[in-house]
This record gives structure tokens, sequence and C-alpha cells, in this order.
């Protein structure tokens, strides 16, 4: 049965406040979360090495962010804005980590920093640049990116991990609308 020609806007509304209004799905059962859309922290077409591999139990191995290819000294930028909350070394590695408000935390590496503790970004400032030798990485250089949500907890350790791919903005998927009235096309 086709849906009454005043059910079809609607219809519309809803499949546009579903794009303007994203949902990412979080581990551990907690809800979906509303947030803001970012774009790539490195240049050219987002290339995927390594996935996200969220394992079935948080002590469990899996993949919390996903690698993407780029070259070694490429400029590394903010997705979104937000506050640089950690710039330094971790385990031999330089790592700067990004808060963008409302729980949303994502982290870079390896990433010589140009930004400091406490400094605020805008989406699409340099931060920092790539550094070669990120473990398993099969081209010649890789950017680590995770994201995590605040999960409600009384410590960061309680953060839900998330695909940082669900938070970009998908400017290679056109938006078409269809016909709203009866024998204008097919619905």
């Amino acid at each position: 049965m086709a849906p009454s020609p005043a059910a079809v806007p609607l219809v519309l509304i809803a499949l546009v406040m579903s794009i303007a209004s994203p949902q990412f799905p979080v581990a551990s059962g907690s809800p979906n979360v509303s947030r803001p859309l970012m774009v790539s922290p490195v240049p050219g077409p987002v290339r995927v090495m390594t996935p996200f591999d969220l394992p079935e139990q948080r002590w469990r191995p899996g993949h919390r962010g996903v690698d993407l290819a780029a070259t070694p000294l490429v400029e590394v930028r903010a997705p979104g804005d937000g506050t640089t909350v950690f710039a330094g070394v971790i385990a031999g590695r330089p790592v700067l980590s990004i808060d963008h408000g409302a729980g949303l935390r994502t982290t870079y590496e390896p990433v010589s920093a140009i930004v400091r503790e406490g400094q605020t970004v805008r989406g699409g400032e340099v931060i920092g640049h790539l550094v070669a030798g990120h473990p398993g990485c099969p081209v010649e250089a890789c950017l680590h990116w995770g994201a995590r949500v605040d999960a409600g907890g009384p410590s960061g350790g309680d953060d839900d991990y998330v695909d940082p791919l669900s938070l970009l903005v998908d400017t290679e998927l056109p938006i078409t609308l269809k016909p709203t009235r009866p024998g204008d096309g097919q619905l």
C-alpha cells in the first residue's frame, strides 16, 4: 500500500533530520549519541589500512580506532573544534588528544604536535605532522585515529570507543529527494 500524499513529506522530514543529526554506535550497549560531523584529519580521500574492530568485552583484543594511509610529515588537521588535552609521548610514540565537548575525545598517533595542551583548535586547523613508523602499517605512514565518548562513569576508563569514520561528513554521498506526489515518479 502506497503512503498517503500527506505522509510523504513527513517521511522526507524524518530522512533529513536523521542526516542532520547523525547517530553512531558505541560499545557496551550505551545509547546512540548525537555528535557533530567532522572532516578527515588527513588530506585526500580516506584510505583505511586497518578498520575499527571493537571487541565484545573491553579487555579483549581489537582495534579501537582506524589506521589511515598518508605520507610522512603530512599535515594532520583537527577534524572539528575542540581543546587539546594531551600532546606528548606515550610508549615512545608522539600522541595528541582533542576534547570536542559533549563527552567526545579524539586521539591521533604518531603525530608530532604543533599545538600545546589547553590550546583551543578549530576544525581544519593544522595540529601536527604525521611521523612514519606506526606498527603494523602496510604503507609508508599511517595515522591511527581513535574516538571515544564519555559513558557517564567516574573516570576516563569508563569511556566507550566509537568508529571515528562514523563522525565524518560524507561528501561523496549525494542526497536525492524523491517526488512527493503520486504520478511524479516512483517513491
